[in-house]
């Protein structure tokens, strides 16, 4: 019997531990435009300068989204444990809802505040603003659980 001799496996190498930036710096920024595109349409609908007020209100988001992400990574680990008990895809789906109205609260609070400023009306916008939005989260927070997230887990996974 022969035995062909091992080598072992090399270690990463300093380079690629970029790749777990990736997701902050491209994920992240995608959805904090789609979503602050959303709700500024849903704030002001197509107005004269609707881009640049786009622009602004996703300036405005996009400093808010590390708080978002935090705040998943705590309700994950949190409900992780409880939801093992249920099928896999029951779990997911609850966490993908949980993350929605996560970035919805935080996101819709941002865009409208850039929007509207803080008046009298802001409640009210910000709760036409969140409720309205919220589908699209529940998509983006679907879509990110089952699609983008096992696929970003597998390429860091190979770095």
């Amino acid at each position: 019997m022969s035995s062909a001799p091992t080598t072992p496996a090399p270690s990463p190498t300093p380079g690629f531990r970029w790749r777990r930036l990736v997701p902050l710096f491209t994920v992240m920024p995608v959805i904090g435009l789609i979503l602050s595109g959303v709700i500024t349409w849903l704030n002001l609908g197509w107005v004269d300068g609707f881009f640049g007020r786009w622009m602004m209100a996703f300036a405005t988001a996009l400093p808010v989204m590390p708080l978002g992400f935090l705040t998943l990574l705590t309700l994950e680990r949190v409900l992780g444990p409880r939801l093992s008990v249920w099928p896999r895809v029951v779990a997911q789906v609850l966490l993908a809802l949980c993350t929605a109205v996560v970035m919805e609260l935080l996101l819709a609070s941002a865009v409208t505040l850039s929007n509207q400023g803080l008046s009298a009306a802001f409640p009210g916008q910000w709760l036409a603003a969140f409720l309205r939005s919220l589908p699209v989260g529940v998509v983006i927070g679907l879509v990110m659980t089952f699609l983008i997230k096992p696929r970003l887990t597998r390429w860091m996974a190979a770095a």
